[in-house]
């Protein structure tokens, strides 16, 4: 038993003599690190660094009046390319991978080239731990190749990513507008005011997208999310040492808007279909073809100024833009030569606006004295007036050509104001601006100009879209302005009264664009409020919670007497009907079996032709109308206020009422009607077609059967 006990007791000994080297060894490595390597590692510690990687949010979708979604988010799978792993690589590795890159994206049927991928790899606009995109929206089936292939393909990954879809397709293409990479100029202005340390903080990356034009740009700030970051953890060496943080992005909120996409597609098919038949008349010896390639329409409501309809032809595909858009392919979108499909003519073109302006003149002249009661005025509402088609200036003391205006409507007539506007009498108004505004005392010869700018013209309307023009109210200071910039030959001093009489018909260096004519005209029918057209009724989360509405915008509230208002209203009224056995102007579009079989027993149509002269191409044709409304001479009391205001510009198209007008009365009967066909998004299209092609199949089956049996 006296060796056992021995043997066990060098068994313990043995082993507390390892436990105590063991623990040993431990307090000097600690006595090591904490002393003499303590400060070595507290700088290599400090040397790591935390690197954000952002991941773009969805954008907020955009809504019709009634919530149908207008532009969504789409999930696609795209091909990245780690950039960090990359920069493991060598050059010759590099360069076989990308051809075996570009080759197998190509197959799957997105044509991409090795030259393109080495530009997104070397675009600055990433950051050194991105996933650089190469190629968007590819099939599904190219992910399970390159993710059996990582030895071939590193760095290299398919993800899912969001990008801009359009249920509706081309439908309000300029007013919604479309988003495309961000420049440096935006990078810098966007996160200017952005503080990074908020956590809902938008802030923009150089390889972000940000909206370009219309709803997308203006409304950037609610459309765009939250991105998400990952704070990844690096060392000195540029190498990922751990993931620290992670939030995910958040959707940016919904725009609705104030238009409805069925009159919105109403709008835009007779629009182009107007053009066309434009197109098949034929023009008089000597004069210029009818080219009718451009145009446009919009719709306001005169109660508070919601934007109804807004279109613009030749339009364009916003999905174009969804994969990035060529150098050409842009350049084809806003070539002239092409008439500028990217362009918005309602906001943008602008026109002569011809006939269209004469309730202009009218209130002018009411306002200020010209027609009237009181010693200063040439005619009362009631006076006659002999239109010969001919008016002569009688401040000439010689007779000239330059003295002599001419009116392409050739017949003896005797007309009043409200005759004057219900055929379109020119030289009514050519008498109104020469022998009522330029013969009065200076310098209430530019009364015209005064009334006009009141009523909303020679400035922009204030419409929430980016880019509109402001149109041009000529005065002896614009002909100053002018001169000294080398465009006029003529300086204020040489305004005479040709100008105003010309100006007193929409014509000489008058420009508007639609939406301005269209706001006049809804000032008019809701007697005397300008607005500031709205095109956004509000912003909304994507958890439902309105963030914010948007009501009428007033700029500003005219006193506008009824002995002003109800001559001009009473002449408009009587343009797509009669005035004592006289057709107005725009009688042949209303009325079966000229034009439309329009109700305007019930529903009054209140409108102006408008024909404008453009040198050495084709009139401008313009009609402007509002309704419904009451009608005194015929006992119709709608009880109620005029519910939507509409311009129709067609370029180079010939007479207002030939061409403009029907527009309107195909685009207003079947809202008087109640009868506005329903918009199709573009799935229901090719459901409906695949639907036409299975009733065709089936009915060429039938009878294969039927012959067969006989």
């Amino acid at each position: 038993m006296a060796v056992d006990d021995d043997s066990g007791q060098l068994r313990l000994q043995i082993f507390a003599f390892v436990a105590l080297s063991l623990f040993g060894a431990l307090v000097a490595r600690l006595w090591y690190l904490q002393g003499i390597e303590s400060e070595a590692l507290q700088l290599e510690a400090a040397a790591n660094v935390l690197e954000p990687v952002y991941d773009e949010a969805p954008r907020g979708r955009i809504r019709d009046r009634s919530g149908r979604i207008l532009v969504d988010n789409e999930v696609v799978q795209v091909v990245t390319i780690d950039r960090a792993v990359l920069e493991t690589m060598k050059s010759e590795a590099m360069d076989d991978m990308f051809n075996r890159l570009a080759l197998a994206i190509s197959r799957s049927g997105r044509l991409t080239k090795v030259v393109a991928i080495e530009a997104e790899v070397a675009d600055l606009g990433y950051g050194p731990f991105d996933e650089i995109p190469i190629a968007v929206d590819v099939e599904s089936e190219l992910l399970v190749y390159l993710g059996e292939r990582p030895d071939r393909f590193p760095g290299v990954r398919v993800v899912q990513r969001t990008v801009r879809s359009y249920p509706y397709g081309r439908l309000a293409a300029h007013l919604l507008g479309y988003v495309g990479p961000i420049t440096l100029a935006e990078w810098e202005s966007a996160n200017a005011s952005i503080d990074p340390a908020d956590d809902d903080a938008k802030t923009y990356q150089l390889n972000d997208e940000i909206g370009k034009t219309g709803i997308e740009r203006i409304f950037e700030s609610e459309l765009r999310g939250v991105p998400g970051v990952r704070l990844l953890e690096v060392d000195n060496r540029g190498q990922v040492i751990r993931e620290r943080a992670r939030s995910a992005p958040r959707a940016g909120n919904d725009v609705w808007l104030t238009i409805d996409i069925d009159l919105q597609a109403l709008a835009e098919a007779e629009l182009a279909d107007g053009l066309a038949r434009a197109r098949e008349q034929e023009p008089e010896e000597d004069e210029p073809d009818f080219k009718a390639a451009a145009g446009s329409v919009v719709a306001i409501d005169p109660r508070n100024g919601d934007v109804l309809t807004m279109a613009s032809f030749p339009t364009y595909d916003p999905a174009e833009f969804v994969n990035g858009i060529s150098n050409s392919e842009f350049e084809a979108l806003t070539s002239p030569d092409n008439y500028s499909p990217i362009l918005n003519r309602v906001i943008q073109g602008t026109y002569a606006p011809g006939s269209t302006f004469k309730p202009v003149t009218a209130y002018a002249a009411l306002t200020q004295g010209v027609i009237g009661s009181g010693g200063r005025a040439i005619l009362s509402v009631e006076s006659g007036y002999i239109d010969t088609g001919t008016y002569v200036f009688s401040e000439c003391v010689e007779e000239s050509s330059t003295c002599q205006f001419e009116s392409p409507y050739c017949c003896e007539r005797d007309v009043d104001l409200r005759m004057a506007l219900t055929v379109s009498s020119d030289t009514y108004f050519y008498n109104i601006g020469g022998e009522g505004f330029w013969l009065r005392p200076k310098p209430e010869d530019e009364g015209i100009q005064v009334a006009a700018r009141e009523l909303g013209l020679g400035t922009s309307t204030g419409v929430q879209l980016p880019y509109e023009r402001g149109g041009v109210v000529p005065d002896r200071d614009y002909f100053d302005a002018q001169f000294d910039a080398g465009v006029f030959v003529r300086d204020g001093s040489q305004w005479f009264g040709g100008d105003t009489i010309i100006l007193a018909i929409g014509q000489g260096n008058l420009l508007v664009t639609p939406i301005q004519l269209v706001n006049v005209y809804a000032t008019l029918a809701n007697g005397g409020t300008v607005h500031q057209p709205n095109i956004v009724t509000k912003i909304v989360k994507p958890d439902g919670e309105v963030v914010r509405e948007f009501g009428p915008r007033v700029l500003r509230e005219i006193d506008i007497p009824a002995r002003v208002l109800d001559p001009i209203r009473d002449g408009l009224l009587t343009v797509p009907s009669t005035r004592n056995l006289s057709f107005g102007t725009a009688y042949k579009s209303f009325n079966s079996p000229f034009g439309a079989n329009f109700p305007l027993l019930s529903w009054p149509v209140a409108g102006k032709t408008g024909t404008a002269e453009v040198d050495g191409k084709a009139d401008t044709s313009l009609f402007v109308a509002y309704g419904p409304n009451d009608f005194p001479e015929l006992g119709i009391d709608i009880s109620g206020e005029p519910e939507i205001a509409i311009v129709v510009v067609l370029e180079e198209a010939g007479f207002g009422s030939d061409s403009a007008a029907p527009v309107v009365a195909k685009i207003l009967e079947p809202l008087a009607t109640d009868t506005i066909p329903r918009a199709r998004t573009l799935d229901e299209f090719d459901r409906d077609i695949a639907a036409y092609l299975a009733t065709l199949a089936a009915a060429e089956r039938a009878a294969e059967e039927t012959a067969e049996s006989q």
